[in-house]
């Protein structure tokens, strides 16, 4: 049972994230892929669509708060990592300003800033011996500190939360502009800096919806929230030897051979070359459309890898 006290919460929730929370977007998401692929209707299409990008930007909250309390957490800014998850805010959401303010700037400074090589357990190697868990997670940290800043756009953190109230939200950006596609778009208003220098009041913003940029979207969420949920359990069996009993398992390789990892085990991963922008992202007067990068995955396939098939330079030889 949890105490009072945020240090007693800390292994418990964290725990609790590998386990379950850290799940939930990535269930939903799956979900929402096996409805769409079993009847991709136009109408269905449009409903998956903004149903995608709102657990995406959720994704990409759960970046910016598990990162920045694990960040915090080693600066000795706070005693547990929990501490600054709890006062963490929506509108702290922006990864870039995030890790300027951590002062992180690259992938590796990431790895090395949150000290993950000192959370692989000793046995790794004996347990898992096909995987290069460090190098695994070398590769998240690079993910979460270009991918995920790249892809969290400014106004598509606008238009998240315009979805997420589900009022200023239009069936399609085409039927109110011609140069936004034929899908779902959000409506909100120009930050007033931008109206002071004479940009419309009001922006439209189109997300693409073409078959490649949902299974972007899709492949997106489930290597951040395997990845996040993979750190997490790190930390805690790092921290708080013997926690992993009050969830009923014997021992912590246990805990990452259970069905619960699952998902984390038959890991697909974006492209590592970790392809940029071809074209950033540009408001023309009172419309923008959300532009991506083009990337491919790696073709690990779920039932085809053991644990962390998380990318196919991570294994020894």
């Amino acid at each position: 049972m949890a105490g009072n006290t945020i240090t007693q919460l800390d292994p418990l929730y964290f725990l609790d994230y590998a386990l379950f929370t850290g799940a939930v977007r990535h269930y939903a998401s799956r979900i929402l892929e096996e409805a769409f692929k079993a009847d991709p209707n136009p109408l269905r299409r449009r409903l998956h669509l903004v149903n995608l990008v709102k657990e995406e930007y959720a994704a990409y909250e759960d970046v910016g708060a598990v990162l920045n309390a694990f960040l915090d957490y080693r600066s000795g800014k706070v005693a547990v990592p929990f501490a600054s998850l709890m006062a963490f805010k929506p509108g702290d959401v922006e990864l870039s300003t995030m890790f300027q303010g951590q002062k992180v700037a690259s992938g590796d400074e990431l790895y090395a800033a949150l000290g993950i090589d000192e959370w692989v357990p000793s046995s790794w190697t004996e347990w898992f011996p096909q995987l290069d868990l460090r190098k695994t997670l070398r590769l998240a940290c690079k993910f979460f500190f270009v991918d995920c800043v790249q892809n969290q756009k400014r106004y598509g953190v606008i238009a998240y939360n315009k979805i997420k109230h589900g009022l200023m939200l239009v069936p399609s950006g085409r039927a109110y502009r011609d140069d936004l596609p034929d899908s779902p778009a959000t409506i909100f208003s120009t930050p007033a800096e931008q109206q002071k220098e004479g940009k419309p009041p009001y922006i439209l913003y189109g997300f693409p919806s073409e078959d490649t940029q949902i299974e972007q979207r899709h492949a997106s969420i489930e290597f951040v929230q395997c990845n996040l949920r993979l750190i997490t359990a790190l930390y805690v069996v790092w921290r708080y030897p013997e926690v992993w009993r009050v969830r009923g398992f014997k021992d912590a390789k246990a805990l990452f051979d259970s069905d619960q990892f699952q998902d984390i085990r038959h890991l697909d991963c974006p492209d590592p070359d970790w392809c940029r922008h071809v074209d950033p992202p540009r408001v023309r007067h009172d419309v923008m459309r959300e532009r991506r990068p083009r990337r491919a995955r790696l073709g690990y396939g779920r039932g085809r890898d053991s644990l962390g098939g998380a990318a196919r330079d991570c294994r020894t030889a």
